[in-house]
């Protein structure tokens, strides 16, 4: 039969089942509806109760047709399956123009969007489309199932930290949605404003009422982290041990957030009333070895004098929910926000690029950042392209480290156009900036995304399967910082097709944008349909001996990873080295692939190693995390508020309670279950005690 004849023969099909259905069925219901009707009115003795129930039933009987006839005439009736060849297609959502204007351009027919199995297919803006739609195994669809996992900073966040490694492209990031990754991102804080100090960027003059230095608190500070982290049961976490040691290395007063603080009075009067009396013996006992520790942190590129911080939503994309913060107290409160306004303490913490590229433009030097086109085909085996040419994103404000101007820090934060290709802008920069793209930035930004994709490849593989075939386009943005290192900030799904780009490089990003897309599709159809066929991995360590054997040689490329660097059995870097040298900088292949280069192709794991791996994964993410671990609010008072272990007498802490509360403060205060609890037909307060790692603090 022909295509429109199945058409007319499914629809006079359905007409039919229809209209049998629906005489049977309101027949059945309209009886059924009647008597029901008619014992009403018999007892009620009123006529109009029988029409209108009549009526009610034959309203409900049809809408109970017209859903069986649906799911008969689904199963009875199948759509009939088209052709391969057919060239149809359905785009859905925002950024989808460009790709609509190509397919058009090659004749293609656009299909309904309620129609999916009648096109050949389907690009839709949104990821979690691709576990709604119900296709064939021989139609495209432009998402894998589970890929908006990867658009999530914290999931992504807990990938790559499984990998030491990752260190070297991966900005410190913590997820602040839990106690743990508040205490990480708290003794991150700490140290880091104790290597300020050392390393000179902030003086280091005596202060405070002890008399202490800074110098000398950052050398106690490093000194207590070694001593924790080798593992002495003797030693607290906390590494700042008395008022005067957070003043001096954080800023005086209190940093609790106003919530929290309000909640935590009386611990806050007593913390603010010892940091101003003289007498202190941590200050006085604690001893402090001469000469600086070893840094935790090999990211020395990042940090600056303000210790500077963003705060992200881990779901949200293009710039929105990104708040960049110095200063511990302001940190806290804007996390403290994100609670008040319904959304939870959902946001990660994530180290700012404090020594950021500066590119000079009229109105001062600006930062700027960059994003790459990533098309990934299959996760098993994982093979994926990139496209060699990016485009920049320059802030529309000069940088300055003390100002905390959004437009300023975020390139997505524009009022006007900023986008700039990439010879443009190397042109307005020195001479030697296009070969040190070349032989330094580029490999190293390859490596980054080769070890992102591997870092997420055995949660990803098996949710990808689905009954069509899948691919999907990403958009990674990395920052640099002023050496011309990659550091990757996030990985967006459905990147931007630069429709609404404006300026005065519209016509040349737009036409970029035009050849990347238009090979993507040709490059996707070319292997789909079988018409090309991809090297394998076999196949590419054949051609990499083949060129080590022969005359020509390669142009010496930067690495990432270093050879000498410390392995474990999960290391990526290995993975990343294994590599064959071909695609170091990414292999052009003849045929379809337009630009787009090879950087991935890996061999096929069977499905008990993805399991295995994946398994794996999970044991390193929850690796460390305590099932007892405390709420956050006794966290931050324990860190934030540190005091001697001398115990504080119920009389002294109400004392100290009521010169600063009013009453209604105090009998709030008084009456919160996690601090105070009041005795039923007493006026007294009994005080719980607070156990800690170096003791017991009574109240």
């Amino acid at each position: 039969f022909s295509l429109s004849s199945l058409i007319a023969w499914h629809a006079m099909a359905t007409v039919v089942v229809d209209e049998q259905s629906s005489d049977k069925g309101t027949a059945n219901d309209t009886t059924d509806a009647t008597a029901t009707a008619e014992g009403d009115a018999g007892d009620a003795g009123d006529a109009g109760d029988e029409r209108r129930a009549t009526k009610r039933a034959r309203q409900s009987s049809k809408r109970k047709v017209a859903k069986k006839a649906l799911v008969l005439s689904a199963t009875v009736f199948p759509t009939p399956l088209l052709p391969v060849g057919q060239k149809t297609f359905i785009c859905e959502g925002n950024s989808c123009d460009l790709v609509r204007r190509v397919l058009v351009h090659w004749g293609w027919t656009e299909s309904p969007a309620d129609r999916p199995t009648a096109c050949r297919l389907k690009w839709t803006f949104r990821s979690r489309d691709a576990e709604k739609s119900v296709l064939e195994p021989w139609q495209l669809i432009n998402h894998f199932h589970g890929s908006y996992y990867l658009s999530n900073k914290a999931f992504l966040g807990q990938c790559l930290r499984c990998c030491p490694c990752c260190s070297k492209f991966f900005p410190r990031q913590y997820d602040l949605r839990d106690a743990w990754g508040m205490r990480c991102f708290l003794r991150d804080f700490v140290l880091t404003a104790a290597e300020q100090v050392l390393r000179g960027l902030v003086p280091s003059q005596p202060s405070g009422i002890t008399g202490i230095s800074p110098k000398e608190v950052a050398l106690r500070v490093l000194k207590r982290h070694k001593e924790w982290s080798k593992g002495h049961a003797d030693r607290p976490e906390r590494l700042l041990r008395c008022p005067h040691e957070t003043a001096v290395l954080l800023g005086r007063g209190c940093l609790l957030p106003r919530k929290i603080s309000m909640h935590q009075r009386v611990h806050v009067d007593v913390f603010l009333s010892r940091s101003m009396s003289p007498e202190c013996p941590v200050c006085r006992e604690d001893p402090v070895i001469p000469g600086g520790e070893d840094s935790p942190y090999q990211q020395q590129h990042l940090d600056g004098p303000q210790n500077i911080w963003a705060l992200k939503e881990p779901c949200v994309q293009r710039g929105k929910g990104v708040t960049v913060l110095s200063g511990l107290a302001q940190l806290l409160e804007d996390y403290e926000q994100h609670r008040a306004t319904g959304q939870g303490r959902d946001c990660v913490a994530q180290k700012y690029i404090e020594r950021p590229l500066l590119v000079a433009q009229p109105y001062g030097r600006a930062k700027c950042d960059l994003r790459v086109w990533v098309l990934v085909l299959d996760w098993n085996p994982l093979t994926a392209f990139v496209h060699p040419e990016v485009y920049f994103r320059i802030a529309t404000r000069p940088f300055e480290v003390d100002s905390m101007e959004p437009k300023a820090h975020k390139t997505n934060c524009r009022d006007n156009e900023n986008r700039i290709p990439m010879k443009a802008l190397f042109e307005s920069l020195d001479s030697g900036c296009s070969e040190r793209w070349k032989t330094r930035t580029w490999p190293r930004l390859l490596d980054a995304i080769r070890a992102s994709l591997l870092a997420t490849r055995c949660t990803m593989a098996p949710t990808a399967r689905s009954a069509a075939k899948a691919f999907e386009l990403f958009g990674l943005d990395f920052g640099l910082d002023e050496s011309w290192q990659p550091w990757l900030l996030e990985i967006n799904t459905s990147p931007c097709m630069l429709d609404d780009c404006k300026g005065d490089y519209e016509e040349e990003i737009k036409a970029w944008a035009w050849e990347a897309t238009e090979s993507l599709l040709k490059l996707v159809l070319a292997v789909n349909e079988g018409s090309w066929k991809l090297p394998n991995f076999a196949d590419l360590q054949q051609k990499e001996a083949e060129s080590d054997a022969g005359p020509v040689e390669r142009e010496p490329v930067e690495r990432l990873f270093e050879e000498e660097q410390v392995e474990h059995p999960h290391c990526l870097s290995q993975m990343v080295r294994s590599v064959p040298a071909c695609l170091a900088s990414g292999l052009s292949l003849e045929g379809p692939c337009g630009r787009w280069r090879l950087i991935l192709r890996e061999k096929a794991l069977d499905e008990m190693s993805l399991r295995q791996a994946h398994e794996a994964l999970q044991r390193r993410i929850f690796q460390g995390i305590s099932a007892k671990e405390t709420s956050v609010s006794k966290l931050l008072r324990e860190w934030l508020l540190p005091s001697e272990e001398e115990p504080i007498s119920n009389q002294q802490a109400l004392r100290r309670m009521s010169k600063t509360c009013s009453k209604m403060s105090l009998k709030r205060a008084t009456s919160q279950p996690a601090c105070l609890r009041s005795t039923k037909g007493t006026s007294t307060i009994n005080f719980r005690t607070i156990p800690l790692k170096a003791g017991t603090l009574e109240f």
